[in-house]
């Protein structure tokens, strides 16, 4: 029974603490508070009839402006030092348990401090300050008693009215010192300090400083401007030649604290690049990065300026900032050349940045000149009409349209349109054909003499004094050309040959200097016949301008075609007068004649000694070797060893007698026989009905045609035959 009396004690003992600690909230607290009899403070003293916790002191200079000043009291009295004398305060005393629960309150009563007896103040003297040592403010110094209550009086003159600006007392500075906030920076002030007490009939008095102190305040950094980078802040500022170096303090609004982030800076710009965030986001359609402001002070032997005033400026994330786009290239259209503009088009390409939201600025720069040629979300873009020999800058940049279209780092290459324009073809020669002449004598004269029988005895016929051959180079086709510019600068030329109806031009000759240039190396190829015509296979041409490592774009197409060397015959082996020239029914061994003979050289190298008489009258016969796929040969005759003046038919001297039905010449003639004859009936000494012939001398010249070749003439053999006026034997 005992022990379960005791159980019960227990309960009810621990209960009533809980209550006691928990629901416990009255406590009567009776308040003194001293006023206007201390001249150190305001006394204040309590007491209640609870134990507590804690006391808390509030305090204000009006009854509804209460706040703590004091907290964790654990006594019952306080003397407050942290006032100013003639200054009423309020104060409140609050009670708290050990569980932080009020439990008891004041009313508010109303304290002042005394002034200390006017008899023991001392007068301030030894004023000083530190000349133009900050930008924000201005300390006075003085001597005086530590106890005493200041006044601080200031005007912007020496002669000027002093006024109140301030009033410092017991324990309110840690030592006789005033920092007067109020000012403009590199202004200068002037300032008293008077010591206040109470004098013995309750009147309170000054002992103002004899002199005044001027104070003036440095001059904070100017012309501070920030400026955005990629990653940072630039924050720079006007120079301060007193200036020996720069802290520069930075906060997230510019109201907020401004926290040291360089303590020591030479130069007059810092760029921050500690921010703790550059994200951007977008605002109402707008992208923005985190602002961040910036203050700036200056140090000099010693001395500090102020803050200046706030700028605000803004990072670019790093990550928002787009590389410049690889593989910039600036290429001529070279098959855009306009030779009125005197302009070529230029094709820009670029690799891609990005997956989305890109875009691409391309530009051009001159003397430092920004032009914009186009936006655009291709990797390419063709410009038209670039003058010729123009020189720019070319620069592409991505822009980042998912970051306020932010424009990323810059692409750049520098290019010359120096491209020569493409030539102008002025002449491709066709089947071109180049004739090489010989006329040196390549076999002993002849000579030739004949018995006239009744008439004046032996006659030399001629002499053979020359002989020549006349070869064609074909296989080739000739081309010239000319500049389109004629201001131009050309190291050298290129040809390339197409086959007509096919695909690629082929390079067939480069570095060639000069305006002209004949193609030889043609394949192998055979003419044929079209629609009735004979024609060998066409070739296309085209030509560059190299000047430097720029190569103009393509000439105009231009065709040609040449003869094959194997369609073109050889020339007859010989050409030549045989012995026996006048046989037959006239004057010849059937006549008065006695025949002829060689007297120099051999008979006609086909052997015949005698040629048969082709028209009954005097003819000067010809013969020749032939030619193996010859259909025919080509005659000529002329006068004269120059070979000018080949005769056609109506040329030829014309018969001189009234009987021209039987008159015959020799004349430009197409002949099937090797051999042939000249009508000797002419001009000349009449001679039984007829003329003699009696020319001073004649050229002649045979070719041989191919006629499965379209009648191509192949090579040509000439003689020059002199005929004397007298036998020289």
């Amino acid at each position: 029974m005992r022990k379960y009396l005791l159980f019960i004690c227990l309960i009810f003992v621990s209960c009533s603490q809980t209550y006691l600690e928990e629901t416990q909230n009255i406590v009567s607290i009776s308040t003194r508070v001293s006023y206007d009899t201390l001249d150190t403070g305001i006394y204040l003293e309590w007491d209640t009839q609870w134990d507590f916790a804690r006391i808390e002191i509030s305090r204000g200079t009006k009854t509804d402006q209460l706040t703590v000043f004091k907290d964790k009291l654990a006594h019952n009295q306080w003397l407050d030092v942290e006032n100013l004398p003639g200054q009423d305060y309020y104060y409140r005393v609050s009670a708290y348990n050990s569980k932080n629960r009020l439990i008891g309150e004041s009313d508010i009563y109303k304290g002042l401090r005394s002034y200390r007896p006017y008899d023991q103040i001392v007068t301030p003297r030894s004023l000083d300050t530190d000349f133009a040592k900050y930008s924000d403010r201005i300390e006075i110094y003085w001597a005086g008693n530590a106890q005493d209550s200041f006044r601080i009086y200031r005007s912007e003159s020496l002669d000027g009215v002093q006024t109140k600006i301030a009033e410092a007392g017991f324990n309110t500075i840690e030592e006789l010192k005033f920092s007067d906030y109020n000012i403009q920076s590199g202004m200068s002030y002037f300032y008293k300090i008077a010591s206040v007490g109470k004098e013995a009939n309750g009147t309170v008095s000054e002992k103002m400083s004899t002199d005044s102190i001027e104070g003036s305040s440095k001059v904070a950094p100017k012309g501070v401007v920030t400026s955005t980078i990629v990653g940072g802040i630039t924050v720079s500022w006007d120079e301060d030649i007193k200036a020996e170096y720069y802290q520069i303090y930075r906060s997230e609004t510019e109201e907020g604290e401004f926290q040291l982030v360089a303590p020591f800076v030479k130069e007059e710009q810092y760029t921050d690049k500690t921010l703790p965030n550059m994200k951007g986001t977008d605002i109402n359609g707008t992208y923005t990065y985190p602002s961040y402001y910036y203050k700036i002070k200056s140090f000099a032997k010693g001395n500090q300026s102020g803050f200046s005033d706030p700028v605000v400026g803004h990072a670019i994330d790093p990550k928002d900032l787009l590389p410049a786009p690889a593989s910039f290239d600036v290429a001529v259209d070279k098959s855009s050349y306009s030779s009125e503009l005197n302009s070529y088009n230029l094709t820009f390409s670029w690799d891609a940045v990005g997956d989305s939201g890109v875009t691409y600025l391309l530009s051009k720069i001159n003397s430092g000149v920004t032009n914009v040629i186009t936006t655009t979300s291709a990797l390419t873009y063709s410009m038209p009409n670039e003058a010729f020999n123009s020189q720019w800058e070319y620069t592409v940049q991505a822009i980042n349209n998912n970051a306020g279209d932010l424009p990323g780092a810059i692409a750049s290459k520098n290019y010359t349109s120096a491209t020569p324009a493409p030539p102008i073809i002025a002449t491709i020669t066709t089947n071109a054909r180049t004739f090489i002449t010989n006329i040196d004598t390549t076999h002993k004269n002849a000579h030739v003499y004949w018995n006239m029988g009744g008439e004046t005895g032996n006659h030399v016929a001629g002499t053979v004094k020359k002989e020549w051959n006349v070869t064609s180079e074909v296989g080739n086709i000739d081309l010239t050309w000319n500049k389109q510019v004629d201001s131009e600068l050309v190291d050298f030329y290129t040809i390339y040959r197409r086959k007509q109806g096919e695909t690629d031009f082929t390079k067939i000759a480069e570095n060639i200097v000069v305006l002209t240039h004949s193609d030889i190396t043609l394949p192998d190829y055979q003419g044929s016949v079209i629609d009735g015509e004979f024609k060998y296979p066409l070739y296309e041409y085209q030509i560059t301008a190299t000047f430097g490592i720029d190569e103009s774009g393509p000439s105009i197409i231009e065709l040609g075609s040449a003869i094959n060397k194997a369609d073109i015959l050889p020339a007859p082996a010989y050409l030549t007068i045989p012995g026996h020239w006048a046989n037959g029914s006239a004057i010849g061994n059937g006549g008065f004649g006695t025949g002829s003979k060689w007297l120099e050289g051999e008979n006609s190298p086909d052997g015949a000694d005698q040629i048969l008489n082709k028209g009954g009258n005097q003819h000067l016969y010809l013969t020749w070797g032939k030619v193996d796929r010859a259909t025919t040969y080509r005659v000529r005759h002329s006068r004269g060893s120059a070979q000018e003046n080949w005769y056609s038919n109506d040329e030829y001297y014309p018969a001189k007698n009234n009987n021209t039905s039987t008159v015959r010449w020799f004349d430009n003639q197409t002949t099937g026989d090797h051999k042939t004859g000249l009508f000797t009936a002419k001009d000349g000494i009449p001679w039984f009905g007829g003329y003699r012939y009696q020319k001073d001398n004649a050229s002649f010249d045979v070719g041989s045609i191919n006629g499965a070749a379209g009648n191509i003439l192949g090579d040509v053999r000439g003689i020059w035959f002199e005929e004397p006026d007298a036998n020289p034997y």
